[in-house]
């Protein structure tokens, strides 16, 4: 039964739709809370409707909402992309906590007139707009449950842990369920970490980064889900293998512009295999061209190298944006990345040409980082190991290196080059984090201040000690960090220094989260050296 086809009508107004805080919640009911939304959407002039909702529940009632009230949907990740739109609009967040004493009458939506725009940064950091028809969705999600659900007998819960807005989501968490709706129930429930999720009779709709946290902590749910559904980046092959002990594991290969394009099954698996009606072929630079109804135009070209094994399956070889020209050669990042992660010291590493050089950013395995210890917390002896590793193994080594506890990515998965091109950017030597313990509204982070950070220079020349504005910059980036808002430094309260910070050593820097303020520490052992209050940033 699909919903969009019902929600006009009032015959399956009894019919549950969704679940919310752990409650069934049917047609009717959603439809009270929808025409709320209408009302407001009703009374305002402007046709563009920009949904930011964090919130599962709450973005799916905007969105029937704009296809009500006739508005033109606009789906954002976050709101520092607002300011690369160049156009009037409403934005839409939080539900609105009232009742709506006038009747609204709903009529049939006709899909191949909604016009839904997403938006990715592509290969630029300025977002790209993809406007599609909620046609071009409801028929992927069609091809996803033929080759995926169809043979499950018993209706399943289909859960996320990341936004509807991004396109991965969209079709899984969003489309998929509510074009199905008796055969799966869309479970609202926010999933922030592993280990507190039920994941009894479900689908899991994740990225790989969130995936990785079950192998690190050997998470072992009670209930496990049944198919596990990821995109947005490689997962890792022993996350995946760790993972399929329990679940079957899908990895999803596609983009915001062509929706799904092939799948692996299998960890085993080499080749990619094409969904149901993607047609597949080469171009000139062997990059894959698509052709699939799961977007507008006729073909769409991306920016990977494959090789074509047949009309079906293909195998992805490197990103063409990924080659590098360097000291007039070119370089393949994926290639010098491969090279380095054979390194025992090496977990994660990602390269990319920073000020005409090749940089790395490398997060250590355990033993490496009981190399940088036992070495006096010396940057320079761990990159000249490494240096010295790839001598005759790559042709250019890098210049530039950072040692940073995890790779940053995005909320799909991908590596968050912005980010990591911010912290090679930055005049500030960063801490060396050697360790991070997380909990909803409570995070340690292990880490040293070397000797060699610039910021002790003149700190003082027979005494180092760490600056006090130091540790408040720190506080801020990474109670940022920890907990994914925004704080500034002149937000921090009741400051206070106990114990002077020396060079080297081994500091705890704990951050609780209580609504919306931050309480940070800095502790050796187990006295407490300096503290504050920071304040989140509502506007964020």
């Amino acid at each position: 039964m699909n919903v969009f086809e019902i929600f006009h009508t009032k015959e399956f107004d009894t019919k549950t739709i969704l679940k919310r805080n752990g409650k069934d919640l049917s047609l009717k009911e959603f439809k009270e809370f929808v025409s709320v939304a209408v009302d407001f959407l009703n009374s305002q002039s402007c046709q563009n409707a920009v949904i930011l909702s964090s919130d599962a529940f709450d973005f799916i009632v905007w969105f029937f909402a704009c296809i009500a009230a006739k508005k033109e949907i606009f789906l954002l990740t976050d709101s520092s992309k607002l300011k690369y739109l160049e156009f009037e609009y409403v934005l839409l967040d939080k539900i609105l906590d009232r009742k709506c004493d006038k009747n609204i009458e709903y009529d049939q939506i006709d899909c191949h007139k909604v016009s839904i725009n997403f938006f990715t940064s592509g290969s630029t950091s300025k977002p790209k707009m993809i406007t599609k028809t909620l046609t071009n969705t409801i028929i992927e999600a069609e091809d996803v449950f033929a080759e995926f659900l169809s043979d499950y007998k018993n209706p399943l819960r289909v859960l996320t842990s990341t936004k509807s807005q991004h396109m991965f989501p969209f079709i899984y968490y969003f489309i998929l369920p509510l074009v199905y709706c008796e055969k799966l129930l869309m479970d609202t429930t926010d999933v922030c970490y592993p280990d507190d999720a039920d994941f009894k009779d479900s689908v899991f709709v994740s990225t790989p980064s969130f995936l990785e946290k079950f192998e690190k902590y050997n998470v072992k749910n009670e209930y496990s889900p049944y198919v596990i559904f990821t995109a947005g980046a490689k997962i890792k092959d022993s996350v995946r293998k760790y993972l399929e002990q329990e679940s079957t594991v899908i990895d999803i290969y596609g983009s915001t512009e062509t929706g799904t394009v092939g799948f692996k099954r299998h960890s085993s698996e080499n080749a990619l295999t094409c969904i149901n009606r993607v047609e597949i072929e080469p171009d000139e630079n062997s990059q894959i061209v698509v052709k699939s109804p799961y977007f507008i135009e006729t073909s769409c070209t991306l920016g990977d190298i494959v090789n074509i094994v047949d009309k079906k399956n293909f195998i992805l070889m490197n990103r063409a944006d990924r080659i590098l020209k360097i000291q007039e050669k070119r370089i393949s990042a994926p290639e010098v990345e491969e090279i380095v992660q054979k390194n025992s010291f090496v977990q994660e590493c990602y390269c990319f040409k920073s000020a005409e050089k090749l940089a790395c950013a490398v997060a250590l395995s355990k033993e490496g980082i009981d190399f940088f210890f036992e070495n006096g917390f010396c940057y320079t002896k761990i990159t000249s190991y490494l240096k010295n590793y790839l001598n005759g193994k790559v042709e250019i080594v890098p210049q530039k290196w950072k040692f940073l506890y995890e790779i940053p990515k995005t909320v799909t998965g991908k590596i968050d080059k912005a980010k990591i091109e911010q912290i090679f950017a930055t005049n500030v030597s960063m801490p060396f984090v050697f360790d991070v313990k997380k909990d909803s509204d409570y995070v340690e982070y292990g880490v040293v201040f070397p000797k060699s950070c610039n910021f002790f220079e003149g700190h003082f020349t027979n005494f180092p000690v760490l600056p006090g504005v130091v540790q408040l910059y720190f506080a801020n980036y990474f109670a940022q960090e920890a907990f994914d808002v925004k704080v500034s430094t002149e937000s921090v309260k009741k400051i206070k220094f106990s114990k002077i910070i020396k060079p080297d050593e081994k500091l705890t820097l704990i951050f609780e989260k209580k609504g919306n303020s931050i309480t940070y520490t800095y502790k050796k052992d187990e006295q407490i050296c300096s503290g504050g209050v920071m304040t989140v940033n509502e506007k964020d």
